[in-house]
């Protein structure tokens, strides 16, 4: 084993026009880069990308708990640095975002020693490319048609809206579905902005227009589990899954019909596809979707989708063009509605100074 070297620094990146959502517009993203090397000059990296909006608090608790991490040894060496990230809670919104990003740095050395992309050292049947869904924000009705229409005309055959759960919304919805045709998923995603009550109407109201699923509509696992007991639609559990003990927690409630994914809530690629066998045992699918991190970060989310046994759902994937740079070299740009993994061994990426704010 190898003694490691840790370091981490901050990164900005700006999206090309604000992202309206239901709890408001996200104009950029901030996080941290952790980068591991041994010395002889293999590098890791990962990325701390908390919820976006929560960075001011969620990055201060990142770095008090790589400091944590740091302090307890946990950098000696490759096997105690795996025995530390099972050791040290990272019970907080941004510590749990750090322990993804040195576990996915860890992984991605690992991978690289082995001379194989992540995705196959995660699954060795992992797929060369996903499916990824478009993701269309709160617009008027004309140019949510007009995105969705383009988007499909692109290769996507499953798209996205940012939905408020309103009346008028169910229109909006309606003229989509009326311009792309039948032969195209709609995935509505409300970021738990109703009530159970509230929830429902809507659900009933866009219930004739074919949705996959509509994305946690409600705050609380409890109300999830409420609502997909009288909902006609499907229904998905996405900002609640905070961590394994809340994933547990959505399949003892049967919260959901799906589970919604990300890397930075629940710890890393292992726990992520640990999440996925325990709804798999429940008879629950999963899809693993960006929060509008980094390149490293959108790196690992795709190599950790691509090694999720079953069949495949398209993942939420597809947000880099939503930003002015990712801060790699690679700009992961879909092709048909798919997304091709990075060439080479372990992620795949490079880290460019040059593209983010450091």
């Amino acid at each position: 084993m190898r003694s490691l070297q840790c370091r981490w620094w901050p990164y900005r990146l700006e999206f090309r026009i604000p992202l309206a959502t239901a709890r408001g517009e996200l104009r950029e993203r901030c996080g941290l880069i952790v980068e591991l090397r041994t010395p002889d000059g293999v590098t890791g990296l990962g990325d701390v990308a908390p919820w976006p909006g929560s960075e001011a608090q969620a990055l201060r608790e990142a770095e008090a708990w790589l400091t944590s991490l740091r302090q307890a040894g946990a950098f000696c060496d490759e096997r105690s640095l795996c025995q530390a990230l099972d050791r040290v809670p990272a019970l907080a919104d941004g510590a749990r975002a750090a322990r993804a990003a040195v576990e996915t740095a860890l992984v991605d050395l690992l991978a690289q020693r082995q001379g194989v992309m992540l995705a196959r050292w995660l699954h060795p049947a992992a797929r060369p490319a996903v499916a990824v869904n478009a993701l269309i924000g709160l617009l008027d009705v004309e140019r949510t048609v007009a995105a969705a229409c383009h988007a499909v005309a692109a290769g996507y055959s499953t798209l996205k809206l940012k939905v408020r759960i309103e009346p008028s919304e169910a229109e909006r919805v309606a003229a989509v579905r009326a311009a792309v045709g039948s032969g195209v998923r709609l995935r509505l995603d409300a970021n738990g902005a109703a009530t159970v009550e509230q929830a429902l109407a809507f659900a009933r109201v866009v219930a004739p227009l074919d949705v996959e699923y509509l994305e946690q509509p409600v705050e609380t696992l409890e109300e999830l589990a409420e609502l997909r007991r009288r909902s006609p639609v499907p229904v998905a559990a996405d900002e609640v899954l905070l961590g394994l003990e809340a994933v547990e927690r959505a399949l003892a409630l049967a919260a959901a019909d799906v589970l919604v994914l990300k890397l930075p809530l629940l710890g890393g690629p292992r726990r992520l596809l640990a999440a996925v066998e325990q709804a798999a045992r429940c008879g629950i699918e999963a899809v693993v979707t960006s929060v509008f991190e980094s390149g490293i970060g959108l790196a690992a989310a795709l190599h950790t989708a691509a090694a999720l046994p079953g069949n495949e759902r398209a993942h939420g994937l597809a947000t880099a063009v939503l930003l002015r740079s990712l801060g790699t070299m690679e700009r992961f740009e879909p092709v048909g509605g798919r997304l091709r993994l990075p060439p080479g061994s372990g992620l795949g990426v490079r880290w460019d100074e040059g593209q983010a704010d450091r």
